[in-house]
């Protein structure tokens, strides 16, 4: 009786073991789940743009403008071109991602500059494989990568909210944020260079640490705001005195170093333009002439804005310094992940000096610093203050929703 008593609570704790590890594999399986659903509803979005707005032309996301060449490979191509524009930074990512290496001449000529843009590799570099290298491919890959990082983002919102003990149904949430869409209407690399940052909050979260340093390494190559990720780590690192893992964070800008020099040396008489004068100034400086421009007391580059375009504008200004406040809440709650408290303080000193370059329209700000929304969302999850997350949500959501009425029906 008493072997029959030992057998069933081995049974019954072997049982135990057996529902647990269900939960664990299909707790693990959720945040793809979440992440296959939210790519799956970006790419109908996507799919209706391309065919309904551009009759299946996947060049109309490019933005190409008829004042700058033509990258080479373009020549005799079934273009959409904006007559009188100077064309989209999606252009010049178009131009990179058939022939990302730039070894043909007439590719550089067709960037505004050469290095510049050719530091941001990665982007162009996997539209090139998707596109297996094919002219008549890559305006289509291009596209098809932002959706799956759209996806992708889903999956690592979903992953970081049970460790804030929250649901990873929370990873829909980044299909309300309008800067996930205005970067999908204009082929541009800034999705990609956030996914990488999501990657390494997760990265760092889970402590991860060959992940964390290629995420970073990765970022560096998508966009130079990677930089400030790539700080935050290494200044939590030393804070938490995990010093087994500064050694490889100082490794992580090796490849855009190495890369630049190889740029540089190829395109001597071109200037390096990290351009930090022109988008940058004295803190608040830029804010403020916003304000001015929103007010009609003040013209910034692009010209005169319509009542409408003002009006969206507007809200779109609104949410951006909502999220500036949001992360400058994090940065000062203690408790809070120390990762994210660290990369909200740094995002928030160059956010503060951005200059009117970058403010003068919603497209440019709310894409240049998506990583604020991202930051802004995963903030959401960890403060846990009912309001402020609808809040946020809640004016997302409109503008995204009111942005892709417009793209389809109103916009050029």
């Amino acid at each position: 009786m008493i072997e029959n008593r030992s057998m069933s609570i081995r049974a019954g704790s072997h049982l135990s073991q057996r529902v647990e590890q269900v939960k664990e594999a299909a707790a693990s399986r959720r945040p793809v789940a979440i992440g296959l659903l939210t790519g799956l509803i970006a790419l109908l979005i996507w799919t209706l743009v391309v065919f309904g707005k551009y009759g299946g032309n996947p060049t109309g996301l490019a933005r190409i403008g008829d004042q700058l060449p033509l990258s080479p490979r373009l020549q005799g191509a079934d273009l959409v071109i904006l007559a009188g524009k100077r064309g989209n930074d999606g252009q010049q990512f178009l131009s990179l991602a058939l022939d990302p290496l730039q070894q043909l001449p007439g590719t550089s000529a067709a960037l505004d500059n050469p290095i510049y843009r050719g530091k941001r590799l990665l982007y162009p570099l996997l539209a090139w494989l998707a596109g297996l290298g094919q002219p008549a491919l890559i305006p289509w890959s291009l596209g098809l990568i932002n959706v799956a990082l759209i996806g992708c983002c889903g999956a690592l919102v979903a992953s970081w909210a049970p460790l804030e003990q929250r649901s990873p149904q929370w990873g829909l949430a980044v299909l309300a944020l309008p800067s996930y869409w205005i970067t999908l209407s204009l082929d541009t690399a800034d999705l990609l260079a956030t996914t990488l940052v999501l990657a390494s909050a997760v990265a760092y979260r889970s402590q991860r640490p060959a992940a964390l340093v290629t995420s970073l390494s990765a970022a560096l190559l998508s966009r130079e705001m990677g930089l400030l990720a790539w700080a935050s780590s290494g200044l939590t690192s030393l804070r938490e005195r995990r010093w087994r893992w500064l050694l490889p964070l100082a490794l992580v800008p090796l490849p855009l170093l190495a890369w630049t020099a190889s740029l540089k040396a190829r395109f001597p008489a071109t200037a390096d333009g990290l351009l930090v004068s022109l988008h940058f100034t004295w803190p608040g400086l830029g804010i403020a002439t916003k304000a001015l421009q929103l007010l009609g007391l003040v013209s910034l580059p692009g010209g005169p804005m319509g009542t409408a375009e003002r009006l969206f504008d507007s809200l779109c200004f609104g949410l951006w310094l909502l999220s500036l406040g949001l992360l400058l809440v994090v940065a000062l709650r203690p408790g809070l992940n120390r990762w994210l408290r660290f990369t909200a303080a740094l995002y928030l000193l160059p956010a503060l000096c951005t200059s009117t370059q970058i403010l003068a329209r919603f497209p440019d700000y709310t894409r240049v610093w998506i990583d604020l929304a991202s930051l802004a969302l995963l903030g959401c999850l960890s403060l846990r203050q009912r309001l402020l997350t609808i809040l946020f949500i809640s004016c997302s959501m409109s503008l995204s929703l009111a942005y892709l009425l417009a793209y389809l029906f109103v916009f050029r």
